[in-house]
């Protein structure tokens, strides 16, 4: 008795007047179906900020990762046709440019963590792709003049990676488990992760084929680009939730029809005073 379709109403225990029984509430919108979840209006801004976020980030991101190789001897001015090599100085030792690399971009997740919580998940995703954007773009315009100074645009290219990790690698992940309530959190929560992964092909996919067509130069600029439109979507979207009560949602079970019963705390208090301990 009771059963409530397609999550549309909500049952809630009557006040503890009759024990056991529940009365029918409307819901808040939420559902235990993830397609009703995504097509909820109300969830949908706060889609754009953590799954366009995320994607925007990954297409960057993992499009660089496989990308080091060509800008690296972009760099240093290795002729295209030239073996890697892996010993010798640093102009042609592809493994120790790359050493480097990850040396100056794995502070900046230690850098995030000290300051996840003073600055906040919005400001260091945001503060992370305006910084992207900046250093893309300066290798982009000042190429032909950086070439002449490899160890400097060596330098920017890690700090690419640095704010990539003191920036959205270290807070796309964060920002759905914060921003949405529980009934739905892990459906969008979900969506916004994939939504990174189809980010990641793109770049991956699109990155070694558009410099065949045009240039490292184009390629450089493109990513300064998408840095800045991801700095746009996160400024319009993303909320800064310090200070703030996580889980809007009461707790809730759901019944195997799709509905959902909710009960508070509260109700469970009284529940127990009324039956006592358990048994042992």
């Amino acid at each position: 008795p009771g059963a409530c379709r397609g999550g549309s109403t909500k049952l809630a225990r009557d006040g503890g007047r009759r024990p056991g029984k529940y009365r029918r509430l409307e819901t808040d919108g939420g559902s235990a179906d993830g397609w009703a979840a995504l097509r909820d209006r109300r969830y949908w801004g706060k889609l754009v900020g953590t799954a366009g976020g995320w994607f925007l980030f990954d297409v960057t991101f993992y499009g660089n990762i496989l990308f080091q190789p060509t800008v690296l001897r972009e760099v240093f001015s290795v002729k295209l046709n030239a073996i890697p090599s892996l010993t010798g100085p640093l102009p042609r030792n592809v493994a120790l440019q790359m050493a480097i690399l990850a040396a100056i971009g794995l502070p900046g997740y230690y850098v995030a963590v000290c300051l996840m919580d003073r600055l906040g998940r919005r400001t260091i995703q945001l503060q992370g792709f305006v910084a992207m954007g900046l250093l893309y773009a300066g290798m982009g315009i000042f190429d032909s003049r950086l070439q002449r100074a490899p160890m400097a645009m060596l330098a920017i290219y890690g700090l690419t990676f640095f704010f990539s990790n003191f920036g959205p690698n270290s807070t796309t992940f964060i920002l759905p488990a914060e921003t949405f309530p529980a009934h739905v959190r892990t459906t969008l929560n979900g969506f916004s992760a994939a939504m990174g992964k189809l980010g990641a092909t793109v770049g991956a996919a699109l990155f070694v084929p558009l410099t065949a067509a045009t240039s490292v130069q184009t390629v450089l600029l493109a990513c300064a680009g998408v840095s800045w439109l991801g700095a746009l979507v996160t400024w319009a979207f993303v909320e800064d939730w310090r200070g703030k009560r996580v889980d809007h949602a009461e707790s809730r079970a759901v019944t195997p029809d799709g509905g959902a019963l909710e009960q508070s705390a509260a109700d469970d208090r009284d529940r127990d005073e009324r039956l006592g301990p358990p048994a042992a």
